[in-house]
This record gives C-alpha cells, structure tokens and sequence, in this order.
C-alpha cells in the first residue's frame, strides 16, 4: 500500500504552505530521507523528505500551489502502484484527518461545538468561525455554497474557497486575473461582492478604493459602480468570454458608470494601471504578511518612539580582549550578542516592557524570549523581506550562552534552515539595524508584543567630556571622540509612559556603557 507524504509539525500557526518545488518527479525511484519537495511558509522554506525508500508514485499539488497543513503532497510506493484515486485529494480537510462525505442535514444535525452557534450576516448562515477565517483569508461569504446543515457557511467551506482562490495566484500572464490580497480582504469584511463592483471588467484592477467606495454607495443606498480605468492589455479578458461592446450589459455597465457619483480626482489609479516606463511586481507572500502585520501594528496600538545616545566604549573593549578566547570555544562573538544582553537588562528593570496588552490587564512575561529582527537579501528590484527568528528563554543565557545561540540563529537563517518554531513565541524584539548603515529609526512593534528595541550603527561622534558642572561651561571642559550608538526604542503606550520607558533604556545604557 502507497504510503502518504505529509508535512512534518511546523509550529503552532502555521495553517498553510505554498509548494515552492518539487525536487523529485512523478516515477522517480527515492531512499528514506531524501528530500522530495519544498515549500514555503509566510516566512520560512522547509524541505519534506521520503519518509519510506520507493518510487514517487503521484503528487497532489503543483509548484506555486496553496496547500492545507494537513494536505497528502504525495504518495510513494512500488513502482506499478496504483493510487485510490479518492486518497488523492486536494487539501485535507482541517478538522479531520482523512476525507469524508460532505455532510447533510441527517448527518450532522448538530454543528460542531467549535463553529456553533450559528451567525447570519445579510441573509447568510455562517459559523463565528467561519467568519472569521473569512476575513483572514480574504474571502467573500456571498460567493462561498455551504455544506452545513440548511446551507449553513462553514470554517471548511471558506478553506476550500481561499484555496480554490490562491491556487490561481500560479496561473500564467491573462489568466490569473485575480484581486490583491488586501482587495479580497477588504471585500470579505464588508460583504462586498468584486464580481458586481466590477461590472464585468478584470477584478485584478480593482483597487482598495474601489472597495471603500462600493461601501461608501452601499450605506448612502446608491448603486455600487466601479469607475473605468484604463487597464494593461495582458489584463484585459479574453475576446470570447468580453462582453461585446454593442450589448446591452455593455451600454448599461458604460451607462451606470458615467453617471457614478464617485468622484474621478479622488481615485488613485488602480495599481495595475501601469504606462509606459513602470512594471507592476506582484509582492510575495512574505512582503503582503509585512505588508499586513506592520500596517495593523500602528493601527492597533499607540506606538511612541524615544531616543537615546549610548558610549560603546567598554563594548567594544571588552569584545576586543575577549573575541579570541570565544573563538577558541567555536563561538563568534558580535556586538548583537551584547546588545541582546542590553535588552534583557532592560526587561529586568522594566518588566512591563516584556508584556502583552489585553482587555483583562496586562499580561507580564516572567520568561523571555527574545526575537532579532534579520533582514533578507533584497533582489534587482530592491524588494526584500524581514524574519524574526526567536531565541526562547534567553534571560538564562550568560554572554557566551547569548554569542552563541545569536550564531545559531544567524547561521540557520543565511543557509534558509529556520524552521517555523525558531520564529514563534517571541516576548520582545531587537532589531539592529545599524548594520546596514542606518543611524536611527522609529521601528514598528511586532504584535502582541508592547516593544521593540532598535539599535543605530555605531560610529565616532565628538563628544563633550566636563568636569564640573555638567551644563555649564567650566575651564575642565574638553572635546573627545567616542564610539556612539543611538537607541530608538519604541513602546505601546498603552501599557508604557514616557517615564517607564526611559526607565527601560536607562537600564540598557547602563548595561553597555558599564560592560565589565
């Protein structure tokens, strides 16, 4: 009997991976262990090996494909083998563990205790937790057909749709003509159906404004029209599924649209809109995570930033006298090791700042798990990406224990070997940014966290030596040169004032400048 290929544990959050590619092909003979595909999560690739030696007998799933956590990618077995074709399934289903008949009112008259009771929303009979995955995955209730008992929406009805939906993100040129991730959010949020707004035009040139004017109509009770807009020739649909242009939808769609009363000057252009000289790239899945998780960041939270210099001298210094006895025990002593020593001592003097804001109260961390926020290799066109890898329980570690585990991480992350864990449960971040350059800058709070501590490059600065009065000039007054660094650390003020959070970087200062 063939046996499964399935993902091995990525960590708690993780719901889907995207086949990034298939190492081996369909009839090729593999031994236990040997890597068979890779995939991509939001942040992290992971290879899937053979977990049995035999001939890849059949894949489920394409490169470029969005798949369910608890998908069958493959099977493998002897060569000849024929696969039950009803184990070849799409994603698996999320709350079983292998496929099952859709359910019917005589079969599940009870809904699950996880999606009862039932919601409706316009009409709509939709599980709480089927609205919600909605919403997350950008999904439109209007378009999804229930499976539950009368009709009823539920959490795996919205997964197969997303998944239908994010499979055609692999289409080639004309034919993936699909919305932005953000448009089919916004659009499943306020029940918006893109089909209707879109008035038969690409839905790939609908724009977020689009969305909020369609809302805008909707309270006001006014027909919701989308404004034409000149569109690239690849978007355009195909001759034989356009509308002609001398039909009646096409005079009514034209109609309607001149007489929209959303104004033209205020509309961006759609992002597809592109002219001579411009190129449209499609962002990846990590940048649209960025992209999300800092824009919810600063609407979520009151996020204040504060400055402060810091001397590196005694840093600097003691990893000078001490790099080669480190060396000696195979650790590689940076100065991000002290850094994240720095911040810890922060966390101590200021515990709030290793917490997390909650309806109830705050919610201090007594332990600390410590993330470093890592820049990826950004490409020709400038386009990058951010990863956080966490390094748990790092308020136990002394500075060889820190130097360490910083190496550890550093290197995982330069040969793509983070594994989905290595980026979870993070309390608090540091992200030293002074390592491309950069002298300061205000970084945004990775939620749920309260803080973020950034560190400047560190440079020779002249700096005002007294000694006498610390404002006034004396005649013991003199000019040197120090190795400086700037903090910005910025803090939900929510949970911290001004006062506390000083308090916090007064520590961290005291910590690096005091290095002994």
């Amino acid at each position: 009997m063939a046996t499964e290929l399935k993902l091995p544990d990525l960590g708690e959050g993780i719901e889907d991976v995207t086949i990034n590619r298939w190492v081996v092909s369909e009839g090729a003979s593999v031994n236990e262990g040997d890597i068979i595909v890779e995939v991509a999560t939001d942040k992290v690739d992971t290879e899937v090996a053979a977990p049995v030696s035999g001939t890849l007998l059949k894949t489920n799933f394409g490169e470029g494909e969005l798949v369910d956590i608890d998908a069958v990618l493959a099977f493998i077995g002897e060569a000849g083998e024929e696969v039950d074709a009803s184990s070849s399934s799409a994603p698996a289903q999320a709350d079983a563990p292998s496929p099952t008949p859709a359910p019917t009112e005589s079969t599940t008259s009870t809904p699950p205790p996880a999606e009862a009771p039932e919601a409706s929303e316009d009409g709509i009979k939709v599980t709480p937790v089927a609205k919600r995955v909605a919403v997350d995955k950008g999904v439109s209730l209007s378009g999804v057909s229930g499976t539950g008992p009368n009709g009823q929406i539920t959490k795996q009805d919205v997964l197969n749709m997303a998944t239908g939906a994010s499979s055609m993100d692999a289409l080639p040129g004309d034919l993936a003509d699909i919305p932005s991730f953000i448009v089919r959010r916004l659009a499943a949020e306020n029940g918006i159906d893109l089909e209707e707004i879109a008035q038969g035009r690409p839905l790939s040139t609908l724009t977020k404004y689009d969305v909020l004017s369609a809302v805008a109509s909707r309270e006001e009770g006014r027909t919701v029209v989308v404004e034409p807009r000149a569109v690239p020739a690849h978007a355009l649909p195909s001759p034989a599924t356009s509308t002609p242009t001398g039909s009646a939808e096409a005079k009514a769609a034209t109609s309607a649209s001149t007489t929209s009363s959303a104004p033209s000057t205020s509309q961006p252009a759609a992002a597809s809109a592109t002219t001579e000289g411009e190129e449209l790239i499609k962002p990846t899945r990590m940048r649209q995570l960025i992209a999300k998780n800092t824009l919810e960041s600063l609407q979520n939270t009151a996020q204040v930033t504060t400055m402060w210099d810091v001397d590196m001298s005694a840093v600097l210094a003691h990893r000078k006298a001490n790099k080669g006895e480190f060396a000696a025990q195979g650790v590689k002593l940076t100065v991000t090791a002290y850094l994240m020593m720095g911040a810890i001592a922060g966390i101590r003097a200021v515990p709030a700042a290793n917490s997390v804001w909650t309806d109830e109260g705050v919610l201090i961390k007594r332990y600390i798990n410590l993330g470093m926020a890592a820049a990826l290799p950004m490409d020709a066109n400038g386009l990058g990406g951010l990863i956080v890898p966490v390094i748990k329980n790092a308020g136990d570690l002394n500075l060889i224990g820190m130097a360490r585990a910083v190496n550890d991480m550093a290197g995982k992350a330069r040969g793509n070997k983070l594994a989905a864990t290595d980026l979870q449960g993070g309390t608090f971040t540091l992200s030293n940014y002074g390592t491309s350059g950069s002298r300061f800058q205000t970084p945004i709070i990775t939620q749920p966290q309260v803080g973020i501590l950034g560190v400047g490059a560190t440079e020779k600065r002249a700096v005002v030596v007294s000694n006498g009065h610390p404002l006034e000039a004396n005649t013991g007054d003199y000019l040197t040169f120090k190795p400086m660094t700037t903090l910005g650390f910025t803090y939900d003020h929510r949970v911290l004032d001004g006062a506390t959070a000083d308090a916090f970087c007064a520590a961290v200062k005291d910590a690096l400048e005091n290095w002994a």
